[in-house]
């Protein structure tokens, strides 16, 4: 007597071509999330000149808690008769060649001379400073907090580095995928 067995073919599972295609996809969304944020930030930081604007890094602690060390400042030029009492300015310190950011108390126009009255927020001591109302100072538009940090590890040289060969290797990628021949269903 003979005995029928049947045989059904078992197709092999597809996982290992779906999960390479699934970390394919998630390591260029990774790469394209970092060089966008990258970008992002870069844009953040210099685009405001391009308008009219300055960005500066607050390096101390004389602004806090209002400025933060290690956030960026966005800076709107301005003359000094536009100032008022409770502007966060940016001057010349007229002791340093340094700007400093601070608020400002009083001022007082005499002549062509501005006389300027300035304390950070978490200063004893104010700062006494002129300047003449024909030229410029500038007032704080708006903070980002530790922005300077990513902009610090974003200017090496590694970093610029990288981001310029991510986009030279996406583009050498895109171009390879245009001219490369298709093949045909059928």
């Amino acid at each position: 007597m003979k005995t029928g067995t049947t045989s059904v073919p078992v197709a092999a599972p597809a996982l290992p071509g779906t999960l390479r295609r699934t970390a394919r996809v998630c390591r260029a969304f990774i790469l394209s999330a970092a060089v966008g944020l990258a970008i992002g930030l870069i844009a953040l930081v210099t685009l405001p000149s391009v308008f009219g604007y300055q960005s500066l890094t607050v390096v101390s602690g004389s602004m806090e808690p209002t400025l933060g060390v290690g956030s960026v400042v966005i800076d709107e030029v301005i003359s000094p008769l536009d100032a008022r009492p409770g502007d966060i300015v940016t001057f010349q310190d007229p002791l340093h060649p340094r700007q400093l950011t601070h608020r400002l108390q009083r001022m007082r126009v005499d002549g062509d001379t501005a006389y300027m009255v300035t304390l950070g927020d978490a200063n004893d001591a104010p700062e006494r400073w002129t300047v003449k109302t024909d030229k410029q100072i500038s007032s704080v538009v708006t903070q980002l907090p530790k922005l300077s940090y990513a902009r610090a590890a974003l200017g090496t040289r590694y970093a610029r580095l990288g981001v310029m060969g991510e986009v030279l290797g996406r583009g050498a990628f895109l171009l390879v995928d245009m001219w490369r021949p298709r093949r045909r269903v059928g």
